[in-house]
């Protein structure tokens, strides 16, 4: 009898402080996460320089594990830019699969990959290409050469070099 009461007490009080109902919030632009910005250049089948992340749509987004990765995890970053002017939208993977911390990571140690958003245009790396993966002490930005090979014909078809950032 008293859980009872005590119920109704609750719906009565709740009841008696409803608040008018709340305007809905005006849409808000999308804008991208923290300031990645880039300095990467890109030499061979796509050629220019990307210098900053484009803001997230649908399923294009950029993340990166940060500093949140330990020893024997995969790091990742990905995000998504533009080279030069083109308005061409392109995604950029970096991975480590067996992390063990800041420093350097060189050829199978780390996985690139560049794409166009429909994958139909793909670069990336295999064991035998050349890189060179800098993470610095914070996990969130370093620096890159690598030769990537095009997954359609099995060739060197894109050098990715410069400074790349995923700051959060």
């Amino acid at each position: 009898m008293l859980r009872a009461a005590g119920i109704v007490a609750l719906i009565v009080l709740a009841a008696c402080n409803e608040s008018p109902a709340k305007p809905s919030p005006s849409p808000t632009p999308i804008v991208a996460q923290g300031s990645w910005t880039q300095n990467l250049t890109f030499a061979g089948e796509l050629s220019g320089h990307m210098s900053g992340i484009v803001p997230d749509v649908g399923g294009q987004k950029s993340q990166c594990t940060g500093g949140r990765t330990h020893n024997g995890e995969t790091w990742a970053d990905i995000f998504y830019g533009t080279v030069d002017v083109s308005g061409d939208v392109w995604g950029v993977v970096f991975q480590i699969n067996n992390f063990r911390g800041p420093g350097t990571y060189q050829n199978s140690s780390v996985t690139v990959e560049v794409h166009n958003p429909d994958a139909t245009k793909v670069w990336q790396s295999r064991s035998s290409d050349k890189i060179t993966f800098v993470l610095d002490r914070s996990q969130q930005s370093g620096t890159v050469d690598a030769m990537l090979t095009n997954a359609t014909t099995g060739k060197d078809g894109l050098q990715v070099t410069g400074h790349w950032n995923c700051r959060q």
